[in-house]
Formats: C-alpha cells, sequence, structure tokens
C-alpha cells in the first residue's frame, strides 16, 4: 500500500486538525517530499505538535519517515514514468542491430557528431558571457542534480576551481545536502540546476524553491520548455539523446568547456593550467 492510500485508509481515525494535515498531505504529495516541519505548520496553519501527532496516528514513526514515503513513492512513479516511454529511452539495441554491430556503433558515432555540430551551429556565445557574468557576480554559488546531471555537476565544480571560482555542488538524492542548501539560499546566491532527462522530481522542487525565495537560477538542461528552465534567469541547453542510453555528455561538456572558458576571458585569465 502506497503512502497516499494509507493516509487515506486512516483518515477517518483522525481528528479535526489532524484530518487537516492528512488533507494536505494528499492534496501536495510532491511538496511533502521536501517541506520542513516548520514550513508545513505555517502553510495548514496548525502546530508542529500536531503534525507530529498526526503521524504517528498514521502509524508513522515521525516526520521524517512521512516524507521518506513520499519521496519513495514519487521515486518510483517517476521511474516508470521514464521506462514506460520508449520515445526517451531505450534499454536495449533492437535485436535486428546485431547482426551488423560495427555499422549500429558507426551510426551512433554519427549521430553523435550530427548533434554536436547542431548544437555549434546555433549556438549563443552572447548568452555563454552572460552566465559568466551571473557566476563571477554572485557571492554563493550551489550547483545540483542527480545520477549523470550530479557528474556533471562536480565536473562544472572542478572548472569553476581553475577559475578561483568556489562552487558548492548538491546532490538532490540527499536529503540532508538539499535542507543545507535550502537554509542558506539568500537572494546573492547563484543556484545552477543540472536536469537532463529523467528531469528528477527533487532538482525541479529545488529550482522551484530557490526562485520563491529570490536567488538568481542559471538552468543547464537539454530544453528550453523543460521545468528547471521555466524558472530560471538565464538557461544555456545542449542535446543529450542517444540512441542506447538515456542520455549523452558529449554537448553538455563542450557546453561547460565553453562556459568556464567565458569566466576565464571575463578575468582575463587565458594562461593554461592543468585543470
Amino acid at each position: 500500500m502506497d503512502i497516499i492510500e494509507n493516509i487515506k485508509k486512516r483518515s477517518t481515525e483522525l481528528t479535526r486538525k489532524q484530518y487537516m494535515v492528512a488533507k494536505y498531505m494528499i492534496d501536495h504529495p510532491d511538496e511533502m517530499a521536501y517541506i520542513t516541519l516548520k514550513e508545513l505548520s505555517q502553510n495548514i496553519g496548525v502546530t508542529e505538535i500536531t503534525i507530529l501527532n498526526t503521524c504517528a496516528s498514521l502509524g508513522y514513526e515521525g516526520f521524517t519517515q512521512i516524507k521518506y514515503e513520499f519521496r519513495k513513492d514519487i521515486i518510483q512513479k517517476q521511474k516508470t514514468d521514464v521506462l514506460d516511454d520508449s520515445s526517451v529511452y531505450t534499454e536495449k539495441v533492437s535485436k535486428y542491430e546485431h547482426d551488423n554491430r560495427e555499422k549500429v556503433l558507426s551510426e551512433i558515432g554519427d549521430e553523435e557528431v550530427k548533434a554536436i555540430t547542431d548544437y555549434w551551429q546555433n549556438i549563443d556565445l552572447k548568452k555563454y558571457f552572460e552566465a559568466a557574468d551571473l557566476i563571477l557576480n554572485s557571492k554563493q554559488i550551489f550547483i545540483c542534480g542527480r545520477g549523470i546531471s550530479w557528474t556533471m555537476a562536480e565536473y562544472m565544480k572542478n572548472r569553476l576551481s581553475s577559475c578561483e571560482v568556489l562552487g558548492i555542488t548538491v546532490n538532490t538524492e540527499l536529503n540532508d545536502d538539499v535542507y543545507g542548501m535550502l537554509n542558506s539560499l539568500t537572494e546573492e546566491s547563484l543556484l545552477i540546476p543540472i536536469s537532463f532527462p529523467d528531469y528528477y522530481f527533487m532538482t525541479t522542487k529545488v529550482t522551484e524553491r530557490a526562485r520563491m525565495q529570490n536567488a538568481k537560477i542559471l538552468a543547464i538542461t537539454d530544453r528550453l520548455d523543460t521545468a528547471v528552465a521555466q524558472c530560471a534567469d538565464l538557461t544555456l541547453t545542449a542535446p543529450t539523446m542517444t540512441r542506447v542510453f538515456l542520455n549523452t555528455l558529449t554537448s553538455p561538456m563542450l557546453m561547460l568547456n565553453l562556459l568556464t572558458s567565458a569566466i576565464k576571458l571575463k578575468q582575463g585569465k587565458t594562461e593554461l593550467n592543468e585543470n
């Protein structure tokens, strides 16, 4: 039984105020994955003790377990959505293509070349210098992502370090990372959400919260219509579609190289280094 079903089943046993809490949980499942106890108390207009008592009445050890169950439920639904969409993700190479593997591999290489060529031919270099300004003018920089996007976040942190710019990476799969960052965001902060398919929901939620807290946002994604792009002050896009895997990093790696090169040029630092 998932958490929504469990709450609905037990809601008849709750007091009036506890029922208010339970109904809010049912109506806002995505929010329940990251909201703090204090924020939930303020949103509903009940005490924190009432929320904790509601958790106990619903059969959970505490508020943290409730959030964990919501998070687990949403992640499972996200995975199902991605794996059911064959236009986005293919787990295996089709059987008929195994007859000529070298031909298939050559085609995959050609597709990579075409993707990066199209990216380069349609690039707006002014945006990269605008992004460089955003980074250089920010007192605090957070770079967040999950999965392959987390790999890119770590790479970007390394590149920024070579520009003498401090970037703090946040793995959006880790609650402690997320909550620590959200508590530190100010109007002088810059959030750089990196979001490629399967567009991890928590990266989106973190970006939306950063927008509410008036932080600047530089989104790195594959399309302008993604959720993180809708929240951003500036968005840089690079194609990631590939035949076999969920994403290819060929174009995104070029993107980050160009961005950090733009930072170096803005700084007047173009000397070679080992990074």
